[in-house]
């Protein structure tokens, strides 16, 4: 159910970068004797690496705090970590320190992934920003 509602994004931010890579790269690649699935996997994929590892990290993230798909379709043994902190409450109330224990398992992980690829994160989504 993720994947029908991320790809979508994926499809746009791809295509952007795809139509940003410059054309000639290709064609001189074709020139000199590679087919168009060689140049297309060894000039194209390439240059679109960082928008490729920017996209994963953001749909990473979309579906690492989906909540409303969980819930309604998700079995006990597939939970996603929103629905395990929504469980929080029990006949005392909510239980905060839970809470807050959860929150911090829940926000290390995409923490830890976004500091280790920060540079990929920010070339790929400004990747054709700036033309000339």
């Amino acid at each position: 159910m993720n994947i029908t509602f991320n790809l979508p994004f994926v499809i746009v931010i791809m295509r952007q970068a795809f139509l940003d890579l410059p054309i000639e790269l290709e064609e001189a690649a074709l020139v000199d004797g590679a087919s168009y699935f060689g140049a297309f996997s060894q000039i194209a994929l390439r240059l679109a690496g960082p928008a490729m590892a920017a996209t994963l990290l953001i749909i990473i993230a979309f579906s690492w705090n989906e909540f409303l798909f969980a819930l309604s379709l998700g079995t006990l043994k597939a939970k996603t970590i929103p629905v395990v902190m929504a469980g929080a409450s029990d006949t005392r109330g909510v239980q905060f320190w839970f809470v807050a224990v959860r929150t911090l398992i829940a926000i290390t992980p995409p923490t830890v992934l976004a500091l280790l690829a920060q540079r990929y994160i920010v070339r790929g989504l400004t990747f054709g920003a700036v033309k000339g």
